[in-house]
């Protein structure tokens, strides 16, 4: 039987003495750095986009028709300017990438096939890529503004992609993959770094004795997951602000994250009641740490076959292939239910070991 009065207390007690503690300060605040660094050194990839600048004294569609064919590959952007001469001074400045002057009655003279002058003005050199992108997407619009047909039907089959290591490293983009990576991480300081010096010095303080005198064993633990699940649910929504990225399947991404979140936990836990003393958890906690973090960024490469299902066997791989598609709303890996199995098999171990460990050092 649990005793939420006491559960509560005991969490209140570590999240104050956790405050106070520069080596715990450290763990939380090391992933978001990261997540600084990222946004820094790897910025995310806009899609290309074109200043137009346009001179024409009746209104035309011939904008409208190209953001058509653009569709959301490029990104065009439209001034109107009363002269020719405008329009020269803003591709010569370089405030527009090309320059377009509309004659009056262009769209009627198109719609009549009578072939009116359309003059744009385009930079030299390297400068001139949106130039060229205009000049490749006119051909298209002034067709369909005269009402033509295409030359050709074309048809487009969408042919599935394998499923491979390296074709989800490059449709998600390694920036994101990065960030997921170090979500993973940030919940792995907290379980196998953080929570074990909680805990640990506990016994070593001899004020484990003292919580048991008013709780159960079952108390303490659920107080210290409390409080790593705490940290979590700050340190996770932080480091995804940071990044600006946003999930796309959030219920299969949440979930994820608290499967890993309870499963690591109980990791941390278990090797805190292990060691006798916060020196020897400093010298061994770094073991786990790699175990858990590595295997994350082994994911993402094409590995042979019996490597990918020893990493398969790993809680944090298994994380990290439902935190991929449920950020990027596809089945990229897919066995989601295979993925928390793995994770639940793990709970159910680890917590089983740590009530027996705690038993006998009460003992």
């Amino acid at each position: 039987v649990m005793h939420r009065r006491i559960i509560l207390a005991i969490a209140v007690k570590d999240l104050k003495d956790a405050i106070h503690d520069g080596r715990i300060l450290i763990a939380l605040l090391m992933p978001l750095g990261l997540g600084f660094v990222y946004n820094i050194a790897m910025p995310e990839v806009q899609k290309p986009s074109v200043t137009v600048a346009i001179a024409t004294t009746d209104p035309t569609v011939l904008p409208a028709t190209l953001r058509t064919i653009a569709g959301s590959a490029v990104k065009l952007t439209f001034h109107n300017f009363p002269s020719a001469a405008a329009v020269r001074t803003q591709v010569e400045t370089k405030k527009a990438d090309v320059g377009l002057v509309i004659p009056a009655g262009f769209d009627v003279a198109v719609a009549a096939g009578s072939a009116p002058t359309l003059v744009m003005v385009r930079p030299t050199g390297s400068a001139a890529l949106g130039a060229d992108y205009i000049a490749s997407a006119l051909d298209g619009a002034l067709r369909s503004m005269a009402g033509q047909h295409a030359p050709a039907i074309v048809t487009i089959e969408a042919a599935e992609p394998a499923r491979d290591a390296t074709s989800v490293m490059i449709n998600l983009g390694i920036r994101k993959y990065m960030v997921l990576g170090t979500l993973i991480m940030v919940i792995a300081m907290i379980a196998i770094y953080v929570l074990p010096i909680l805990l640990t010095e506990e016994f070593e303080k001899k004020t484990a004795d003292a919580l048991l005198l008013v709780g159960t064993q079952s108390d303490v633990v659920a107080a210290k997951v409390l409080v790593g699940m705490i940290y979590i649910a700050v340190s996770v929504p932080l480091l995804l602000l940071v990044t600006q990225l946003v999930p796309a399947n959030v219920p299969l991404f949440v979930g994820a994250l608290l499967a890993l979140s309870v499963t690591l936990l109980g990791f941390g836990l278990l090797l805190g009641a292990l060691v006798r003393s916060v020196s020897q958890l400093n010298t061994w906690s770094s073991i786990p740490l790699l175990l858990v973090i590595l295997p994350v960024y082994f994911v993402g490469l094409n590995l042979p076959s019996w490597v990918q299902t020893a990493l398969g066997a790993t809680p944090g791989s298994q994380a990290m292939r439902l935190l991929v598609d449920g950020f990027s709303g596809q089945a990229m890996f897919g066995g989601w239910t295979l993925a928390f199995g793995v994770m639940a098999a793990w709970a159910v171990i680890v917590y089983a070991l740590l009530t027996r460990t705690l038993s006998h050092r009460e003992a």
